[in-house]
């Protein structure tokens, strides 16, 4: 099978091979914090967790806390999360609405726009702190398709510059749509760029994840390179993997596809490799009635996956019908260690009934009764925090092909740290990952 590749930019002559020390060196961890962290737009959280005034969240990065705020002024609207008095930090509850911040060290308080409205004594200070510049560090903040972007730079590009034409290619899914369903962090002990070079390559899937056989064609993928960093690859879906003899049946995923939209399996017996043309087609047909906007989307769009990492940590992983955020956060302190956030969007099939969804491939099922409503309404699901060693044991689950990648990701980086290993040795099939720690160099590498 031959790599497609769509060059939205100039494709490397050679493959490179990168030396380790960008895994494991906490010099080069020092530079990714002044050159990629404060330089680049961040995707902090959903815009649906900042709906109404007060809303707030708040978003760990390095060393950072970064507090997001729907304001009065009804914006959404970035802080750093730090007191003007003494530097405690203001807010430690990790979401919630609030009416004012209020510091539990000195009871100064701040308006949810970052203004200083309260200070105990102030008749005791030399000058009135009210008329300093003492309001809440704002930083930029903007809003894309349901998702905050965050960013740290004194003077950045715009979102839209920064993102490209990936703003169109993605404009159609509708991001803000979806309903969030899960939020999980997980403690790895692995950099944060080991995290988005296995969301880089689909050199892994048939050794790793030999479940996905049975629902995409990994070896007739399309790539995508970006400017700033930015990868996408576009997989077949509703198929299986011309690498395996093709069943003479449909697979136990693609039968769930096909009863889901009101196919019949029975009818592809022998016919296993036309179930993708038909399920685009079914979803056609059946689009008034789940209310799921398949107008939007392309044919090849209504059956594939697609996954586009956004330079520098943000993967997101999609269907019409799904989405996941996987966005690997570096530690504070620590090369070798790395936060993993994985949150689950879900697009419900008819706003009228909402007991019906439609979800992701590698379900045994795609219609399914929506978990966590009370009261005919879905509360936010709280985030669960956990270790991979209770995703290895079994204790947590954030679906078998995401548990594969984090029972292995801490033996890639024990091996890292190896003296049997000097460099990352590369094969085409792994461009998007050189892309990607081509940019990291540029910018590394930028006086």
């Amino acid at each position: 099978m031959t790599l497609k590749v769509t060059d939205y930019k100039q494709l490397p002559t050679t493959i490179s091979n990168y030396s380790k020390e960008r895994y494991i060196s906490k010099s080069f961890m020092d530079n990714e914090w002044h050159n990629i962290w404060q330089d680049n737009w961040l995707l902090a959280g959903l815009a649906c967790d900042v709906k109404t005034s007060g809303d707030y969240f708040l978003f760990n990065i390095g060393t950072e806390q970064v507090l997001v705020c729907h304001t009065d002024k009804g914006s959404i609207q970035a802080f750093y999360n730090v007191c003007q008095h003494r530097g405690n930090q203001l807010v430690t509850t990790q979401r919630g609405n609030a009416t004012s911040f209020r510091c539990a060290y000195h009871a100064w308080t701040y308006d949810i726009d970052g203004n200083l409205k309260t200070v105990p004594s102030a008749d005791r200070f030399g000058l009135d702190p009210k008329c300093e510049d003492l309001a809440l560090r704002p930083i930029h903040t903007a809003c894309w398709n349901g998702f905050v972007f965050i960013n740290l730079a004194q003077q950045p590009d715009s979102l839209e510059s920064y993102l490209g034409p990936i703003a169109g290619l993605l404009e159609p899914y509708h991001f803000e749509e979806m309903t969030l369903v899960a939020d999980q962090t997980v403690h790895l002990e692995c950099n944060w760029k080991a995290v988005v070079d296995n969301f880089g390559e689909l050199y892994h899937v048939d050794f790793l994840h030999p479940q996905h056989k049975r629902m995409v064609d990994c070896s007739n993928d399309t790539v995508r390179l970006f400017n700033n960093g930015h990868t996408g690859v576009e997989v077949p879906g509703a198929t299986v993997s011309p690498r395996y003899p093709v069943p003479d049946n449909p697979t136990d995923i693609q039968s769930s596809q096909l009863i889901s939209l009101g196919l019949d399996p029975d009818d592809f017996k022998g016919r296993v490799l036309e179930i993708r043309e038909a399920v685009q087609k079914q979803k056609r047909l059946v689009n008034a009635g789940l209310g799921m906007n398949y107008h939007r989307f392309s044919d090849e769009q209504l059956s594939d996956v697609w996954q586009y990492n956004l330079f520098p940590n943000a993967i997101l992983s999609f269907t019409p019908e799904h989405c996941w955020i996987l966005r690997p956060r570096p530690h504070p302190t620590d090369p070798q260690r790395c936060e993993f956030d994985k949150i689950s969007l879900v697009k419900f099939a008819d706003s009228t009934d909402p007991d019906k969804d439609i979800l992701g491939p590698g379900k045994t099922s795609t219609l399914l009764t929506s978990p966590g409503k009370a009261n005919g309404k879905r509360n936010r699901p709280e985030t669960d925090v956990f270790n991979y060693d209770q995703v290895i044991s079994g204790e947590k689950d954030m679906t078998d092909t995401i548990n594969q990648d984090v029972a292995l990701l801490a033996g890639v980086q024990r091996g890292m740290a190896s003296k049997g290993f000097d460099k990352v040795f590369l094969s085409e099939d792994e461009i998007r990952v050189q892309h990607f720690h081509d940019h990291v160099d540029s910018v590394i590498n930028h006086p």
